[in-house]
């Protein structure tokens, strides 16, 4: 609602007519939606220096935002494109052994549907509303990175958090392109 009342204030001039700016505002608001990313024009992207030893692929203007609570880091690729990086004890196997068997419990998550991909260090997970989301996992030494689809709606610059398949297979692919630093 805010957005729209911002547009709305930028888009008319105090006497009702359309400014010149405001028409600009206009068309940009109602442009085509975001140009689908295409994995072959991902870049690598360095997350060592924000303490998660990898390097990961992502968009080439991506964004790297370290979390203001959890320890986190995530990567910002734009409104369909976003990883959440974060550390583990173990290795890649054990740490994504461990949330494989949580998701899959019925009991703690009764949305959960089935597996739809299954790796040794990740896996592609589907609710019964058929939505995707996955975990991956790469081993750093003693420890482990452990990367999910999306981030947090609080941290995230647009607050988007609705992924289609494509979107997540996407952001799998990167992720499973992860390599430790």
């Amino acid at each position: 609602m805010a957005a729209f009342a911002t547009l709305a204030f930028t888009t008319y001039s105090c006497n009702g007519n359309k400014s010149e700016n405001a028409a600009v505002t206009e068309e940009t608001a109602t442009a085509a939606p975001e140009k689908p990313l295409v994995f072959a024009e991902f870049v690598a992207l360095d997350l060592s220096s924000y303490g998660i030893p990898v390097v990961t692929k992502a968009p080439k203007d991506a964004k790297v935002i370290k979390s203001t609570t959890e320890g986190e880091v995530f990567v910002y690729g734009g409104k369909l494109f976003k990883l959440t990086f974060s550390t583990h004890e173990g290795n890649a196997e054990e740490s994504v052994g461990m949330i494989k068997e949580i998701t899959s419990d019925k009991e703690m998550n009764p949305g959960f549907d089935k597996f739809v991909t299954e790796d040794p260090t990740g896996f592609v997970k589907q609710n019964k509303e058929g939505k995707l989301a996955f975990t991956y996992g790469v081993t750093t030494g003693t420890s482990s990175v452990i990367i999910q689809e999306g981030m947090t709606f609080d941290q995230s610059p647009d607050q988007f958090t609705d992924y289609s398949a494509d979107d997540v297979k996407l952001m799998y692919e990167a992720a499973k392109a992860t390599i430790a630093k």
